[in-house]
């Protein structure tokens, strides 16, 4: 079903509003026969109302001008009085005393429909919040199953599931209620590979603002922590004066990231794929990524699309 348009919805809104009026006005009329020059507004003050609440603050308006009117020209002067200056005090009576009823139920619905506004936007954080929940516990889930099955030692396979849960961790800190705007992935690189760098000056950060998808921060947090945490124990940092280069940018919607470490102990090939490697390879779908291990140094390019609003 369509939603009508605004100027529909004015329309209407002007239409009902002096409905409303015509019936105030026909039910006054009527009044007459029953009370003659007696209670000139006592159909327009509830017609007021009536369109202050189901027309809106424009509509509502017309109706009180119309019936200050035609209050004011029901209303019999006293004899030898003026009749003009009878008929204004009249109608600025009326219009003060309903103007301050239209803008009572104006300021009412108005607050009304904020509260239901922010009632359906804590629907969709409840929703969101309990999705992400779901996705980060079988996230958990699988680094701890995965972890396990590398037969490591218990402290190497404890200190493994704590870095990659506080991975995890580190990039829902960045993410809003809804994660409608995704991580910061210059923040992220500071909280993930700042805080494991032997010292500032061994790791260089360079790229444009970047927003990460949503769906996108958590993988790209574990593989950070991943290429950090291989470099603290056998690439650059393992040396004194090894040195890594975080840098990324941006094609169209395409982030072309690049993890270059140089300057570090010679490195052999991994005999065996481990769940680092995996992680790196395959945690971001959608992504290309190449991982080398090279003579100066491990090397490791990621090629992620971004959505649109995060590549504006």
């Amino acid at each position: 079903m369509e939603a009508e348009s605004p100027s529909t919805n004015a329309f209407r809104n002007y239409a009902l509003a002096l409905l409303i009026f015509a019936i105030a006005l026909g039910t006054r009329y009527v009044l007459d026969f029953m009370v003659p020059e007696r209670l000139p507004f006592i159909t327009f003050f509830p017609a007021v109302l009536v369109a202050a609440y189901f027309c809106g603050l424009g509509p509502s308006i017309l109706v009180l001008v119309f019936s200050a009117v035609a209050g004011a020209a029901w209303t019999p002067p006293p004899s030898g009085g003026n009749e003009i200056a009878f008929f204004v005090a009249s109608f600025m009576l009326f219009i003060g005393l309903s103007g301050v009823n239209v803008a009572l139920v104006h300021v009412l619905m108005t607050a009304h429909d904020e509260l239901r506004r922010r009632d359906r936007q804590l629907e969709v954080i409840n929703r969101e919040l309990k999705h992400r929940i779901k996705n980060l516990f079988s996230i958990a889930n699988s680094v701890c199953l995965q972890t396990i099955k590398s037969g490591a030692a218990v402290d190497i396979m404890s200190q493994s599931v704590s870095g990659r849960l506080m991975a995890i961790a580190a990039a829902q800190d960045l993410l809003t209620a809804t994660a409608a705007d995704g991580a910061d992935l210059h923040a992220l690189t500071e909280a993930l590979v700042s805080t494991l760098a032997p010292c500032p000056e061994r790791l260089t950060i360079d790229g444009p603002p970047t927003q990460l998808p949503a769906d996108a921060a958590t993988p790209f947090a574990l593989v950070l922590h991943e290429l950090a945490t291989n470099a603290l124990k056998y690439g650059a940092w393992s040396s004194d004066a090894g040195m890594v280069k975080v840098s990324w940018t941006k094609e169209s919607v395409i982030l072309l990231f690049s993890w270059r470490e140089h300057d570090g102990p010679a490195v052999a090939p991994p005999t065996r794929e481990g769940l680092g490697r995996v992680l790196i390879a395959n945690s971001l779908p959608g992504a290309t990524v190449s991982h080398d291990i090279k003579a100066d140094g491990v090397e490791c390019r990621i090629d992620l699309p971004l959505h649109d609003s995060a590549a504006a």
